[in-house]
């Protein structure tokens, strides 16, 4: 269990999302101390100086993944809690991350007080985890299946839709009823920066390319009409 946390690492390449994460660490552990980086370079540079106290970690950056972090500090530090901070709520992500060595796992679209209260939750030995990740990790270990009563002519399309996570789905519709970015950031509550990495991720994981190729995988998943 952590007694205290003074100094902190922020490795998050989108500006306005780290501002809001050194927001929400200076109301977590007032007078804390943080380094930011944009690059697993910059990060793995601060780390060569001196260890945190605690690091909150962002998973897709521009020149590697977090789960890269994530693995140093497990492997060559015993004092800092490494927390991983993403749009990202699938399996694969998630479980990469947790084997990687992360101590916890949470949603940046999730309500600021939710996230202070779920940080400071590990002076007290409780790991941060958004409550939908806690979830879907106890439904993992319980070999709890939501796809378990899936017929088998529609196995091709639940596995295909199974790939996007609830937010991709929800953006992904949104995306194939004409909405801009702005619009469906709006509809959605989340900021547009957040909208388009959603939005480049259903691309790479559908293998599509534009908008057009969208509606039809929309259209064909069920997830729009």
């Amino acid at each position: 269990m952590k007694s205290e946390i003074k100094t902190g690492l922020i490795l998050e390449d989108n500006e306005d999302a780290q501002g809001y994460l050194r927001e929400v660490l200076l109301f977590s552990f007032p007078g804390i101390k943080i380094k930011l980086a944009s690059l697993l370079e910059t990060a793995n540079e601060i780390l060569d100086k001196e260890t945190p106290d605690i690091a909150l970690v962002d998973l897709n950056l521009p020149d590697g993944s977090g789960v890269t972090l994530l693995k140093r500090l497990s492997y060559e530090t015993s004092g800092c809690v490494s927390v991983v901070t993403t749009i990202y709520d699938d399996d694969e992500h998630l479980f990469s991350a947790l084997r990687a060595g992360a101590h916890g796992y949470l949603l940046k679209e999730q309500r600021k007080e939710l996230l202070i209260e779920s940080l400071q939750g590990v002076l007290n030995g409780k790991p941060a985890l958004t409550p939908k990740i806690a979830l879907k990790i106890l439904r993992h270990f319980s070999n709890i299946s939501d796809d378990r009563h899936t017929e088998p002519g529609n196995l091709k399309k639940s596995e295909e839709a199974g790939y996007l996570s609830k937010r991709e789905k929800q953006v992904l519709k949104v995306i194939a009823s004409g909405y801009s970015v702005k619009r469906a950031s709006n509809e959605l509550n989340i900021s547009h920066h957040t909208v388009s990495s959603h939005i480049k991720n259903i691309y790479s994981k559908l293998n599509i390319s534009s908008r057009a190729e969208a509606t039809q995988k929309a259209i064909e998943l069920g997830i729009a009409h």
